[in-house]
């Protein structure tokens, strides 16, 4: 239950409960809870900054799977809107992720 001054975010548009494992989510918790127990609150809002940042580069491995998926369809002769249809992701959205570099083998 959330505590805190401030609302907590909303979900993404599309985020599905139980779209984490519980492994990670209970992860996430856990470090969450660890940074508020710093106490100090310079401490604390350096410990998140520093999580958020290390959180990027594990992002990055997180979204490869699905360039590697996007490309592979399209490879497949799938098109933006067929794709779009499928996984509900928009047009728009399934073109940025097809010409994203990080997706090219």
């Amino acid at each position: 239950m959330w505590t805190g001054a401030v609302p907590p975010r909303p979900r993404r548009a599309g985020a599905r409960r139980g779209a984490l494992s519980p492994q990670v989510r209970d992860a996430l918790r856990a470090e969450g809870e660890r940074l508020a127990a710093l106490g100090e609150p310079v401490a604390v809002i350096r410990g998140v900054g520093d999580a958020f940042a290390a959180l990027d580069g594990e992002l990055e491995r997180l979204a490869r799977p699905r360039l590697d998926a996007v490309r592979a369809l399209r490879r497949d002769g799938w098109s933006y809107d067929r794709i779009a249809s499928a996984t509900g992701l928009s047009k728009g959205r399934v073109a940025q992720l097809a010409r994203d570099p990080r997706g090219r083998r």
